[in-house]
């Protein structure tokens, strides 16, 4: 028990739920999930008195068939926040440390703390962004947001596959739970490196933060292992209203698909309107953009956009302290977002 109480604590960006406040601060999707998605959770909710399928049989079947590969190379997970734990559980120990960029998912750092794995930091290049070839021959576990958050950078499969090579005795984990804005997927590589696993989400361009629902990709074995421990630690994590929501989705994925060239669109249009109004902002692949404010402290900002009703995120962290990190909504909640700073900045 004593071991616990010294855990960091994860703080979440401000929840606003009472629609005053343009959230700009959790890079959820700024559209609706589609009707039949919604119908499918309402059918569900008649069943609610019997157990979910443990095994997502007809989720897994529905992602197998939207993405090309077998059922035995998915697995569903309660958020992706779930399986990446089970992940850290199943791969990684206090004798087999993890490495993975200073800057990235804070998260990841309260996994580790909480299963007593050391953490091997390798620094961002002085852009932001992820040298591939400092993650070849480390013989550890390896860990990268891809696009990494909070900056937005993605690397290509070709820059993933080296780093599945050079350590085939250990998984590379690559977090794509942004992966849909613009950014190169994975998943083919999967076929030739039997250690990579690829973990997403339906939180961001599936419009499904609240649902909390997550997949992952491997190679058969390597599921095997996640499902052993996931059965021996939550075996019915995913209700079932989330796994018919999940089923649906994946039947509209055109839908989801025009909502993420939308974000991208206006994405194109806040990173332009705020360069314009002298910020530095990173070519994100994200929803979501890192900027700075050279005419202001970032947190300055961040408290005068609070009280002028829109939230963003920012950090104490050395390196990124004075940026922010901006989700894309709405083109309209841009056009506020950039009405609100012309106006901070006079």
């Amino acid at each position: 028990m004593e071991a616990h109480r010294g855990l960091p604590a994860y703080v979440p960006g401000e929840h606003a739920e009472d629609g005053r406040l343009i959230r700009l601060n959790t890079n959820e999707s700024p559209y609706p999930p589609p009707p039949a998605v919604q119908q499918a959770i309402a059918r569900e909710a008649a069943n609610l008195g019997y157990y979910n399928d443990p095994d997502c049989a007809a989720l897994r079947r529905a992602l197998a068939g939207l993405y090309g590969v077998a059922p035995e190379n998915v697995i569903c997970g309660n958020g992706s926040d779930e399986l990446l734990y089970l992940a850290f559980m199943a791969f990684a120990d206090a004798c087999h440390p993890i490495v993975m960029p200073d800057i990235t998912y804070a998260y990841y750092d309260l996994f580790a703390a909480a299963l007593g794995i050391p953490i091997e930091r390798i620094p961002l290049e002085a852009d932001f962004s992820v040298d591939p070839g400092r993650y070849v021959g480390l013989g550890k576990m390896i860990v990268l947001a891809n696009p990494n958050a909070p900056t937005g950078l993605a690397l290509s499969p070709g820059d993933i596959a080296p780093i599945c090579a050079g350590n085939p005795d250990s998984v590379v984990l690559i977090d794509e739970a942004y992966v849909d804005f613009g950014a190169e997927s994975c998943l083919p590589l999967i076929a030739q490196h039997d250690n990579l696993l690829i973990v997403r989400t339906f939180s961001k361009s599936r419009s499904m933060a609240g649902a909390r629902l997550g997949y992952a990709f491997a190679q058969a074995k390597l599921i095997e292992e996640l499902d052993t421990v996931r059965n021996a630690v939550n075996l019915y994590s995913v209700n079932r209203m989330t796994q018919a929501a999940g089923v649906a989705a994946c039947a509209e994925n055109g839908y989801f698909m025009d909502n993420c060239a939308r974000i991208m669109a206006s994405r194109r249009f806040a990173t332009d309107g705020l360069r314009a109004l002298g910020f530095e902002v990173i070519e994100s692949l994200g929803n979501f953009v890192f900027a700075r404010c050279p005419q202001m402290p970032g947190a300055h900002l961040a408290a005068a956009l609070r009280e002028r009703g829109i939230l963003v995120r920012r950090w104490d962290a050395p390196r990124i302290e004075e940026y922010l990190r901006i989700t894309i909504g709405s083109l309209e909640e841009m056009e506020a977002l950039l009405r609100a700073v012309r106006e901070i900045l006079g």
